[in-house]
Parts: C-alpha cells; structure tokens; sequence
C-alpha cells in the first residue's frame, strides 16, 4: 500500500494520508464533483483499515468548506474511527482561525457527532 498524496487546487484541498497513520487535509474544500474527488479518499481508507496502525491522526486545517463536504469528511471520520476503535489511538487535530468561529463550530459540531474528542488548535493570521 502506498501513502496517498493528492495537491491542492483553488477549490480542492491537499491530501497527505500516510500508511504510518498520518493523515491531513489542508485547503479549500470546495470541488465541483465531490464524490469524484474524495473517492479515492475513500478507496484509500477501505485498503487502510487492513493496515490497523498504533496510533492515527487526522489533521483538518481547512479555509473554506462546503455543506457537501462537511457531509463527506463526517463520513471519512466515521470510517477513521471504525479502523482505530479496536487497538489504535486515535486523535482528531481540528485547526481554525482565530477570527474564523464557524471553522471553529464546524469543527465541534463534528466532534459531537463522531462522540471523539478533538483537539482543537488556534492559527494565527
């Protein structure tokens, strides 16, 4: 298994999920075809669970999301939790700006969700 790198566009964040169990999306998360682009997210994740390494961490450090993408990193949430509930740690880095409050409530909202605990990280500008 490879790790899964994927550049950012204007509309569409970078990708850094690493088999160690690093894994970050940083960017805008706007694509025109959500499905299309977090597929292979997906696909990854599925091939991933196999792996089951001692610790993951999931780095969000996002600018701008939309309703279809907030739907689809809850269910890459979902997924990553189901492959850490057994033996693995699993810590959710959640980073907002300061003067950003709906980043930072996206962010909440999603820990109530999942019922993980985030940490949750100020930027400065």
């Amino acid at each position: 298994m490879k790790n899964l790198l994927i550049d950012s566009t204007k509309k569409t964040p970078e990708i850094i999920f690493r088999t160690s169990g690093d894994l970050m999306i940083t960017g805008n998360s706007l694509p025109a075809n959500i499905n299309k682009f977090y597929q292979p997210l997906l696909d990854w994740l599925e091939e991933f669970k196999n792996i089951s390494p001692p610790k993951i961490t999931i780095t969000f450090d996002l600018e701008h999301v939309n309703t279809s993408s907030t739907r689809i990193l809850l269910q890459i949430l979902r997924v990553v939790s189901r492959i850490a509930i057994e033996k693995t740690k699993f810590t959710v880095i959640w980073m907002y700006e300061l003067e950003d409050k709906d980043m930072l409530e996206q962010g909440e909202a999603l820990q109530e969700i999942i019922k993980h605990q985030f940490e949750f990280i100020e930027k400065e500008n």
